[in-house]
């Protein structure tokens, strides 16, 4: 069990393989990979379908599909000396009343 881990740091400084090279080697590494994944990325656009035209593009229905509504605020209304409501104290949040139990 290594209770510390200064010798392993004192001896990748010491050696030129894990000190320079190491990293060097990983870095160009990852450089080729990144670069080996230009082409394929190319070649995978290529197999999909072109985007459509402006003549196939989706039309706009005749008549509105979002309606926006004003609630109506009910219930009592927030308490004005910094206290706050509990969750028990809300009332349900709806523009009607709802049915009482």
């Amino acid at each position: 069990m290594l209770t510390s881990i200064e010798p392993l740091v004192q001896h990748a400084a010491g050696n030129p393989v894990l000190g320079g090279v190491g990293p060097l080697v990983a870095g160009i590494v990852i450089v080729a990979v990144l670069i080996g994944v230009i082409p394929w990325a190319v070649r995978r656009r290529k197999t999909q379908p072109p985007p459509p035209r402006p003549e196939e593009q989706p039309v706009a229905p005749a008549h509105p599909t979002h309606l926006e509504q004003t609630r109506e605020p009910g219930g009592a209304p927030f308490p004005e000396d910094g206290s706050r409501l509990t969750p028990h104290e809300l009332k349900p949040h709806s523009s009607r009343p709802g049915s009482e139990r």
